[in-house]
């Protein structure tokens, strides 16, 4: 009787354990795909920005992918192609920030951390309105 019972249990649970090796994608699970992340924060002080526009592409500007940093100022791009890209960040009132020769390798995961520099901060205070005036605001 016992046998009976084991048999059972494994005839019931072996059919899930397809389910246990593999992801949504049928891909093997030990497999995991290249994921850029990280958050982006005011670099005077360092509150997470949102609504920054990551943008991630190749050297040459093919492959593009874009984001938005969400309101804690953090951000996530799966599925990266495998090689060298650039990365662009990009957000009205702030100095546009590029990064090259960031690398991507296979089942390899990157945390990256940015401060954007304000562009009050950087042109001072006394330029300011004048360029507010210039775009409309």
């Amino acid at each position: 009787m016992r046998v009976g019972k084991i048999s059972l249990l494994f005839a019931v649970l072996l059919p899930f354990s397809a389910f246990a090796t593999s992801d949504d994608n049928g891909k093997d699970a030990g497999k995991a795909e290249p994921v850029i992340f990280g958050s982006i924060t005011d670099a005077a002080t360092k509150k997470p920005v949102q609504g920054v526009t990551v943008s991630i592409s190749s050297p040459k500007g093919q492959d593009r992918k874009e984001f938005i940093s969400d309101a804690g100022g953090n951000f996530k791009v799966p599925q990266m192609p495998l090689g060298e890209v650039v990365i662009v960040l990009e957000r009205k009132g702030y100095k546009t920030y590029r990064k090259e020769g960031v690398v991507i390798k296979e089942n390899v995961s990157q945390r990256l951390n940015f401060d954007l520099v304000s562009v009050e901060e950087e042109d001072g205070d006394v330029f300011w309105p004048l360029m507010r005036m210039m775009d409309g605001e």
